[in-house]
């Protein structure tokens, strides 16, 4: 009878400690104390809902049931827009909408959980607000048209501002996208006039100058003529004169060489020797010179 006591209080033990067990892990997993900290996610321990500083590593990670809880916490680069409305320092409206990419460094998740839990909250509270004062610091610096001319240097200037301001908050700011500039309707079409005008302008110009250089290219092509024409006349006049004091002086040298003797020797030359019929009283007798008296 002892034996038979004995085996029973033995399986009976048995048994206490099986269901016991089983209670135990049914338990267990009704609690869940396993948490799975994924690739790009960061896990933030909270003891009864008090944040913990140091963060956990991408993992299987465990938590005592009711006194610990695991969060998780994205270090994936997120992007805020917000839409923003300035003055321009001309009073003008302008509208843009700047785009804020960043992420949580994993040091950073745990203060970052404990102040703002979502990134919804963080943008709603620190980066639209901060983006906005200083979109309209920057912008209240320009007139409406410079925001297009010097585009470059008003977005460079709103990206430095807007990292510098979010700073405080442990954001890694990969980029800070500006979209284009817009401006009301009546001033849109105001610009787009004045361009007009302006290239009307330039058009007037272009025309005009095309006018002088052809006025101008008309009159060097006249007086090229007119300076042809007296350069022409010179040279005739010149070559006329040339010549009038060539031939004076060639019949001053044949005046000259004629003397008396070489004229009668020339006449001489040429006579076929008959005398005149009839020679008047005074004549000269030819080749001879002396006259017949009366």
């Amino acid at each position: 009878m002892r034996f038979n006591t004995s085996n029973e209080l033995f399986s009976s033990g048995i048994f206490r400690v099986g269901i016991a067990a089983v209670l135990a892990l049914v338990v267990l997993l009704i609690l869940n104390p396993f948490y799975q900290v994924a690739s790009g996610y960061c896990g933030v321990l909270l003891n009864f809902g008090s944040v913990q500083p140091t963060p956990l590593n991408p993992g299987l990670r465990f938590a005592i049931p009711v006194y610990q809880q695991i969060v998780l916490v994205s270090t994936q680069p997120q992007t805020v827009t917000s839409d923003e409305r300035a003055a321009t320092h001309d009073l003008q409206n302008v509208h843009t909408a700047v785009s804020v990419t960043f992420h949580i460094n994993p040091a950073d998740a745990p203060g970052f959980y404990r102040d703002f839990r979502a990134f919804n909250i963080l943008g709603s509270r620190i980066i639209g607000p901060t983006v906005s004062n200083d979109v309209k610091a920057v912008t209240a610096n320009y007139n409406a048209e410079e925001l297009i001319t010097k585009r470059d240097i008003v977005d460079g200037q709103i990206k430095d501002l807007v990292i510098k301001s979010l700073l405080p908050y442990h954001l890694s700011i990969e980029a800070v996208n500006i979209s284009n500039f817009a401006f009301s309707q009546v001033y849109e079409q105001a610009i787009e006039a004045k361009q007009v005008a302006q290239q009307q302008a330039l058009q007037a110009q272009y025309t005009l100058q095309q006018t002088q250089i052809s006025a101008q290219q008309q009159v060097v092509q006249a007086k090229a003529q007119a300076d042809a024409a007296i350069a022409t006349a010179q040279g005739q006049a010149q070559a006329l004169l040339v010549t009038s004091q060539a031939q004076a002086k060639a019949n001053n040298l044949v005046s000259q060489s004629l003397t008396q003797p070489l004229l009668q020797q020339k006449a001489l030359d040429r006579w076929n020797g008959t005398m005149p019929t009839y020679l008047s009283a005074g004549a000269p007798i030819p080749f001879i010179g002396s006259t017949i008296s009366p």
